[in-house]
């Protein structure tokens, strides 16, 4: 749980200094800050996948000690609560970088 919740902080984080680029652009639109921003994008979208992956192996880990621990039924609660906690990293992730696009589109037309 802690590994999902540091992996989360990450990708807000990182999202959350995008944005702050992108307004940053969308304010004083310069190629510099152009060109640090699709880095900063593809970093974002590489954090966001990360933390699903990492949602997934911890909700699948938690389900072999389930199992591992009583033989019985599969706990399907436990398994869908699992994976949808697992979006939560991606949600936030490309979100942010939503927002930070679309600064940055209203920068280049104030560039343009």
């Amino acid at each position: 749980m802690i590994v999902g919740i540091a992996v989360t902080l990450f990708i807000l984080s990182l999202g959350l200094f995008t944005v702050g680029v992108s307004v940053s652009f969308l304010v004083k639109p310069s190629e510099v800050k152009l060109a640090f921003i699709r880095p900063l994008s593809v970093a974002t979208t590489y954090a966001s996948i990360v933390g699903v992956v990492t949602g997934l192996a911890l909700t699948l880990t938690r389900i072999s000690w389930e199992l591992e621990g009583s033989p019985g039924a599969l706990d399907k609660a436990l398994l869908l609560g699992g994976i949808s906690e697992s979006l939560v990293p991606s949600i936030i992730g490309f979100a942010l970088l939503t927002v930070a696009w679309i600064a940055v589109s209203f920068g280049m037309r104030k560039h343009i």
